[in-house]
């Protein structure tokens, strides 16, 4: 009932895009909440609704948080035109492989403006800022469905006027029965208006759409966002992310906006033994003129995972504990079963059958497999079903079995 109930909440508020008139551009205030935190999202050109794969899904879509892998803290820089900073923190951590969460401190500084009066004369500076605190959980209530909410505090500080309020988000992630395909939905700052002085505006609601694809064999994702506020027409959001050696990332994104010309932004990512991330976007808007952007990440193990350090050669760490491979499905092409699995990074496979639900598993790999496939032969003299798990091994270490994957044999 709750997760219906919350599937209609989002439904609800996504049937809102195609009712939110252009001639409403800016009426809503908070614009301090629009603004791209990541630097890793920024070389994506903001689409990152299907991807959310680490702790910046909280500022697009906290359901994905349950896909964190190892826990995080980052750090991201923005220098933007007219000598206008954004800065913020987030902390990123998953309790139990189902259930994530994530915290962020964001804060935008403007440079000292000059006043005036009716009359053009100069009278004082005053000072402009805006800051956002944000709290967002992911939970993975099916192997192939996520659900999030995330709440957001956020204060105005115009001269000597102080406006705040809160704004909630909420989003959907999952896994498509194409391999590799995932698909996202959120709605973000939904909420009262907020009172500036003696105006109110509206918070600026926003709803995403998004596709990404992970090509399989090949380090390359292509991500796709149909992005709507309450106040603008639909845009769309590409991106591409290209990884070479688990260590080097290539980035380049657009924004497709009305009468806006092509400006694409370029990113490039570091990862040093999966632990220590450098990333940075660089884009040239023809208006607004050049926007560096540059991120720190920190990363490190979960429960469940200990990390030591070992004497061998060609090995750092040791995990003496693996977590079981996700995502079970199977495809019968002809006479051959195909199984498919998510990856768990740095293992092999063992794929285990049964005839029952009651009956022992039997090893049907003669050696660990290296992908996240296994193709064998359909059993010809069996009907009904047979019952499929997998296991991860990581240096030796076999984890619990998989979930079953029931498989209707024709």
């Amino acid at each position: 009932m709750i997760v219906r109930s919350f599937i209609v909440f989002l439904l609800l508020f996504t049937s809102l895009w195609a009712q939110s008139p252009s001639s409403a551009a800016g009426s809503a205030g908070a614009l301090f909440l629009r603004s791209g935190l990541s630097t890793r999202v920024a070389g994506l050109g903001e689409a990152f609704t299907a991807v959310a794969d680490d702790e910046n899904a909280l500022f697009y879509n906290p359901a994905g948080l349950a896909n964190i892998k190892k826990g995080a803290l980052a750090l991201n820089h923005t220098q933007w035109f007219e000598d206008i900073k954004m800065d913020n923190v987030v902390f990123g951590y998953n309790f139990d492989r189902k259930f994530g969460i994530a915290l962020s401190i964001s804060h935008l500084w403007m440079p000292s403006l000059m006043g005036k009066d009716a009359y053009g004369n100069a009278t004082e500076e005053f000072n402009v800022s805006s800051s956002i605190i944000q709290l967002g959980l992911g939970y993975r209530i099916h192997p192939s469905l996520f659900l999030g909410v995330g709440i957001k505090y956020f204060q105005d500080n115009l001269a000597d006027i102080t406006a705040s309020g809160i704004g909630i988000d909420a989003g959907l992630y999952m896994y498509t029965f194409i391999p590799g395909l995932t698909l996202g939905l959120a709605v973000q700052n939904f909420g009262n208006d907020i009172k500036y002085d003696a105006q109110l505006e509206k918070l600026p609601l926003q709803f995403r759409l998004g596709l990404a694809y992970k090509i399989r064999g090949i380090p390359w994702r292509i991500a796709v966002d149909a992005y709507k506020s309450i106040d603008t027409d639909i845009s769309f959001n590409a991106g591409m992310e290209y990884t070479f050696l688990k260590t080097f990332s290539l980035r380049v994104g657009n924004q497709f906006k009305n009468n806006q010309a092509f400006q694409p932004g370029y990113g490039a990512g570091f990862n040093i033994a999966n632990r220590y991330l450098v990333d940075y976007t660089y884009y040239n808007l023809s208006d607004l003129g050049n926007t560096h952007r540059i991120g720190f990440t920190f990363r490190f193990g979960l429960p469940g995972v200990k990390i030591r350090k070992t004497r061998p050669r060609y090995s750092n760490y040791t995990i003496t504990r693996s977590r079981a491979p996700l995502h079970l499905r199977y495809q019968i092409k002809g006479d051959r079963l195909i199984i498919n699995w998510g990856e768990v990074r740095g293992a092999r496979y063992n794929v285990y059958a049964k005839l029952a639900p009651d009956a022992p598993w039997k090893k049907i790999n003669s050696a660990l497999i290296p992908g996240t496939e296994h193709r064998f032969k359909k059993p010809v003299k069996v009907k009904g079903a047979i019952y499929i798990s997998v296991t991860a091994v990581v240096n030796s270490v076999e984890s619990p079995f998989s979930k079953e994957l029931k498989v209707e044999l024709p």
